[in-house]
């Protein structure tokens, strides 16, 4: 990108003399109306120029530059880029190390067995050591677990006594966890206890004892816990190919634990590493999940199904679901990662479309960048209508006190990826200058 001309140098420097202006005197709005309007008049222009293809590398530096500007300068204070600024530089450069940072060693798990959560410390140990060396211990913490039953403690920061145990037990050890399980009910473990049980039974299914681990679920206090676990039971069923049947009762008639049940069929079920979920099964979810009465609940269990099998099955029944009974945040969420898992099939670019039309609306907007669903879209999304979006979430950035650009950009992992894709390699070299120039001018 060529550097500044001198006419926006020349009207770079008033601009900082009147931002120094009024960091002396913060009461003065008009200078700050008068470096904001300025921004704000560049921003809009800009976006022209990035909408139109003439120029865009250039322009969307100038709009990410006038964005921050405008944000920065709300404190009426010298600026000093934080850490997202310095994170933000690194990215886009590729430099994304630092130096002075040497990985961490962690600490190994204390197991003096006069530490009074010596039974935890072996659960995390189990997750540390060689496979050859689990089983032991296991069965060392099933026994320190056995020792403290009716004595509760833990260290407020685990899921329960055994979850960290129960997916490598084989079934002698899961027996004598589930007696020790037994044992803990007639002490005050409280959820501790639910989650506890959730996981054993959820890994005897696992084994092969499917209708001995429902037969289990109702000793799960948590309703929540409970119909989590029924889901992962009915995946491990299906997993197997075993029969396999809907819940009964509030698991399957209330909506926010259905939510539940769908979380745990789609913990076990769910390519790419996962078992397939059967045909049959996917429907009736579908069916499920429309008719949830809340609005955002009713996405939500959409949402959770589309997230782990939006490959099973046709496009269009999916494309269709989500159109008509999903909304917000995670309608567009859902309409994108359709489009970016369907790019090779017909419907691909109906999905894409569906979703740009919500992306760019206020509402879309205010949910979020979209940068890194648009690049793992980009198959079926176009770079100019990429760079739309692009001078959209700009112009909020430049003209709506409550957007807060940087910390999104932060979380936005691919936007070194986005904007190369959208503008080129000199629209990456235009936006690491706009970070320099918007921290100079507010120096």
């Amino acid at each position: 990108m060529a550097a500044i001309v001198k006419g926006d140098a020349d009207e770079l420097g008033a601009l900082r003399e009147q931002w120094r202006a009024l960091c002396r005197g913060p009461e003065r709005d008009e200078l700050a109306a008068a470096i904001g309007g300025w921004f704000r008049g560049d921003v809009m222009a800009a976006g022209e120029a990035v909408e139109g293809g003439v120029g865009r590398a250039a322009a969307m530096g100038r709009m990410l530059r006038g964005a921050l500007v405008i944000q920065w300068m709300r404190e009426r204070r010298p600026h000093r880029p934080g850490p997202y600024a310095v994170e933000l530089r690194r990215r886009l450069t590729g430099d994304s190390s630092d130096g002075d940072d040497a990985p961490e060693e962690e600490e190994a798990p204390s197991i003096d067995p006069g530490d009074p959560l010596f039974a935890w410390r072996l659960s995390a140990l189990a997750e540390a050591v060689a496979p050859e060396s689990r089983a032991a211990v296991i069965d060392r913490a099933i026994a320190a677990f056995a020792a403290i039953a009716l004595a509760p403690i833990d260290p407020g920061n685990d899921p329960g006594p055994f979850a960290r145990l129960a997916p490598w037990m084989d079934e002698a050890q899961l027996r004598r966890a589930i007696a020790v399980s037994e044992r803990m009910a007639t002490a005050d473990w409280r959820h501790q206890l639910s989650q506890a049980r959730a996981c054993l039974f959820v890994r005897l299914a696992a084994l092969g004892h499917a209708d001995e681990a429902e037969r289990l679920l109702p000793a799960i206090a948590d309703a929540v816990v409970r119909a989590d676990a029924h889901g992962q039971i009915c995946g491990h069923r299906a997993a197997r190919g075993e029969p396999w049947a809907w819940p009964t009762g509030a698991t399957w008639s209330d909506d926010s634990l259905v939510l539940r049940f769908f979380g745990g069929l789609t913990q076990v079920l769910g390519p790419p590493d996962r078992p397939s979920p059967p045909a049959t099964m996917v429907r009736g979810c579908l069916e499920r999940a429309c008719a949830v009465e809340a609005g955002e609940l009713r996405s939500a269990a959409l949402q959770v199904l589309v997230d782990s099998w939006h490959a099973a099955g046709e496009a269009e029944v999916w494309f269709s679901r989500v159109r008509e009974h999903a909304g917000g945040r995670e309608q567009i969420e859902m309409l994108l990662l359709l489009a970016a898992a369907r790019a090779g099939e017909p419907e691909g670019r109906a999905i894409a479309r569906a979703a740009l039309e919500k992306v760019t609306t206020p509402a879309g907007l205010r949910e979020g960048l979209w940068f890194d669903e648009l690049w793992a879209a980009r198959e079926v999304v176009a770079p100019d209508e990429a760079a739309r979006v692009f001078a959209a979430v700009m112009r909020r950035a430049a003209s709506d006190p409550r957007a807060s650009l940087l910390g999104s950009l932060h979380h936005a992992y691919d936007l070194a990826e986005f904007i190369r894709w959208v503008g080129g390699e000199d629209a990456v070299t235009a936006c690491v200058r706009a970070l320099d120039e918007a921290a100079a001018l507010l120096a």
